[in-house]
């Protein structure tokens, strides 16, 4: 006889539903992450729980970044209002996320922090299936290339798993983080151990630049309040060290990335981006300076933004005599910026210093590792342009701005830290 589930455990089967959510496909995603919302805030209602008013003030400020479609729209052009009306109904979350976690009762918010370990397992299966993809359509695909090339790995990776290579990064990084701190729940560090050089071996086969980078700054700052207890974990370190050298050695696209670097960073003369991906991101950032130079204070509106962009690669192509493709401007602060002008830029920043201070306050070190890994991400890529990254942004940052004041991940007794 099959028993049935208890409320209880239905709150727990919801929280890691929400936790791998993040891997699903993108309306599956939307669909599973609205009523699994709506069940949690439907959990607060018949329970009752008094929610402070201050917390509806705070969702408001949270999600000011989306009330400047709202405002521009009348601004707008009728010949780029409907893309903005896209751009609205895209970015909804970021004003929905903060009232959703901002009514949750403090008991399912520390439920979802425990369910976390899922967001792991879920990284580490998506990057076996995007891993398992790659082989199938390197051998099998008429596109592979004849050599093993990162180009070629990180399409594939992204073909078979349904994820950009950076935000596959960010999810890597944050799984780390969560090793660092809160699961699994249970005694047994050889798991943790195992499952933490998994992590770092899948994320150096992508080599993302800008989610490594803020790992590094994370592992220093973790080694930095672990200071007392590092002699006695030399061989876990030592293990670390190796597991990267390895992966830089053995893994071709990892060493092909690196040389990207080593190659734009030692090259007097100008490059081709088909060889090295370096140059197109000096070509962008030029184009975005350029762009804000004229536009600095109102913005062009984000309606209008990548048509603007897109005339200036078509004319970047021209000078070039070769087609040079057409980018957003895979800057998050630049996207503001140009989207909303300066009004937009100073919420946009106003906002991250909100999570920042609300992150060093309460000691939550998980907390302030996401907004560390977000913020430096936004330097490279328009995270709120994509819903992989929306939601991420979203989701985590409401979750944990609105966590219950003092709680420290640091010295949680429940977890089993890394070191």
């Amino acid at each position: 006889m099959i028993k049935p589930v208890t409320i209880q455990q239905a709150d727990t089967y919801a929280a890691r539903l929400l936790m791998i959510s993040f891997f699903l496909p993108m309306i599956a995603q939307s669909i599973s992450t609205v009523l699994l919302c709506v069940y949690f805030a439907g959990r607060v209602f018949t329970g009752r729980v008094k929610v402070p008013p201050a917390n509806y003030a705070w969702a408001l400020f949270l999600g000011g970044s989306y009330l400047l479609y709202l405002f521009s729209m009348p601004l707008t052009g009728h010949e780029y209002r409907a893309f903005l009306l896209i751009l609205a109904q895209r970015s909804v979350s970021l004003i929905l996320m903060p009232f959703v976690f901002a009514i949750i009762a403090v008991p399912y918010k520390e439920l979802l922090l425990r369910e976390m370990i899922w967001f792991v397992y879920a990284s580490l299966i998506a990057c076996v299936v995007g891993d398992i993809g790659f082989v199938y359509l390197h051998l099998t695909s008429k596109e592979a290339f004849t050599t093993l090339s990162h180009v070629e790995y990180r399409y594939f990776f992204e073909k078979a798993s349904g994820h950009h290579p950076t935000y596959m990064s960010m999810y890597l990084c944050f799984s780390i983080c969560i090793l660092l701190f809160t699961g699994p729940y249970y005694k047994n560090r050889l798991l943790k151990y195992i499952l933490f050089y998994l992590l770092l071996i899948f994320l150096f086969a992508l080599l993302a630049k800008a989610p490594l980078i803020a790992l590094v700054l994370i592992l220093l700052h973790y080694a930095y309040l672990r200071r007392s207890a590092l002699y006695k974990h030399k061989l876990l370190i030592a293990g670390m060290a190796l597991c990267v050298a390895v992966s830089c050695y053995a893994i071709p696209f990892a060493r092909q990335r690196i040389g990207e670097v080593t190659q734009f960073l030692s090259s007097r003369n100008a490059g081709n981006s088909a060889e090295n991906s370096f140059y197109d991101r000096k070509m962008i950032l030029n184009t975005d300076l350029d762009m804000l130079r004229r536009y600095w204070s109102t913005g062009v509106g984000p309606g209008r933004m990548l048509r603007m962009l897109h005339e200036r690669y078509f004319f970047h192509s021209i000078s070039r005599q070769s087609p040079v493709g057409y980018f957003d401007p895979h800057n998050e602060y630049f996207s503001q910026w140009l989207s909303f002008g300066i009004i937009g830029i100073l919420l946009f920043l106003a906002i991250l210093v909100a999570h920042f201070i609300r992150a060093v306050s309460s000691r939550n070190y998980l907390y302030l590792y996401l907004l560390i890994l977000l913020s430096i991400t936004f330097f490279t890529e328009t995270v709120l342009s994509r819903q992989q990254g929306l939601l991420f942004y979203a989701i985590l940052t409401s979750f944990f701005f609105f966590m219950k004041p003092g709680r420290q991940q640091s010295n949680d007794t429940t977890a089993t830290p890394l070191l």
